[in-house]
């Protein structure tokens, strides 16, 4: 199985690694500037569970289209349109298969018009990594990194694209981190949705880590709301948490030694574009179409578009 992963950075570069130890058939996708360094240099991975320096071939915008099996999105939700452009020409004629591992759920839906329902299966991962200034993979501890993928509700129903993703099951087994077929996916997608919501929208917010939010007098019962607002749509469109996930991530909102933010708000201190439209805007806009009031939801995405406004106003 051939697999083309888009991207070599703190995430690409990091799964699509461990996945070339672990023996599979691997290729980068990557700009020219960053072909070059990994030309020279290999793959550099810095990890609390191993270091590695990889040889790894590369492709750019430049060469033409090959067949791979599967190709592994791992960009920002606003790269979206330039990353199904890019991965277009390399798409196996036949059976080739998308899978993205963005957050939320608004990407499905365009990959599905793009490339076919059945060209595109679910995924999600996890992982504190970070690409160096000198193009060195960085994994942090504090999150084990691990993927989970499967076929979304009518796949299944339909019995389709099993073998394929039995397949991929057992390359990802075989790699350096943690890896889990869900189906259907819907669950496994909503269940980080909950929780990346009501973080990034607290968090931006009031610009602030979770341990800063909830030293304050309300802090803690705000986090808490947010995170019922996000459990309500969940639960409207058929994949409420269970008890278990919620008390989980009712520890993570309110937890007042915890430094974490949400890489959103991190792209607002760096003065650069956000996923505010499709994490927290998606989520709002199925809410009102449960009929949901999601108060919190609504100022959060107010407060995001006005920062997207002042931005590009600016120039950026």
């Amino acid at each position: 199985m051939k697999i083309l992963v888009l991207g070599a950075g703190g995430v690409g570069g990091y799964f699509g690694g461990r996945l070339i130890q672990a023996g599979a058939d691997v290729t980068f996708l990557v700009r020219a500037g960053r072909a070059r360094q990994l030309a020279k240099q290999g793959l550099v991975i810095k990890s609390p569970v191993g270091d590695a320096v990889l040889p790894v071939r590369t492709l750019t915008a430049a060469d033409p289209g090959q067949g791979f099996d599967v190709i592994l999105l791992t960009c920002k939700a606003y790269d979206l349109d330039a990353a199904m452009d890019s991965v277009a020409p390399h798409v196996a004629a036949g059976n080739g298969l998308i899978l993205p591992l963005l957050n939320g759920m608004a990407h499905v839906d365009t990959l599905r018009a793009r490339f076919g329902a059945d060209r595109v299966l679910g995924g999600l991962c996890g992982i504190f990594g970070t690409l160096s200034p000198e193009g060195v993979v960085v994994q942090m501890a504090g999150l084990p990194p691990r993927i989970g993928f499967g076929r979304f509700k009518d796949q299944v129903e339909r019995n389709v694209l099993d073998q394929p993703a039995g397949d991929i099951e057992r390359i990802f087994a075989a790699a350096n981190f943690a890896s889990a077929r869900v189906e259907p996916i819907e669950r496994g997608l909503w269940d980080k949705w909950v929780v990346l919501a009501a973080l990034a929208g607290g968090t931006c917010l009031m610009r602030g880590s979770i341990g800063a939010i909830v030293s304050g007098d309300d802090g803690a019962a705000i986090m808490q709301e947010i995170l019922a607002e996000t459990t309500a749509v969940a639960r409207a469109a058929g994949y409420a948490p269970g008890d278990q996930r919620l008390e989980a991530a009712r520890g993570i909102l309110t937890d007042r030694n915890s430094d974490a933010t949400a890489s959103m708000l991190r792209d607002i201190q760096r003065g650069g574009p956000t996923e505010g439209a499709h994490i927290i805007g998606d989520l709002l806009r199925r809410a009102r179409g449960y009929g949901l009031a999601t108060p919190l939801l609504r100022l959060a995405n107010a407060h995001l578009q006005t920062y997207e406004a002042e931005r590009k106003k600016a120039g950026g």
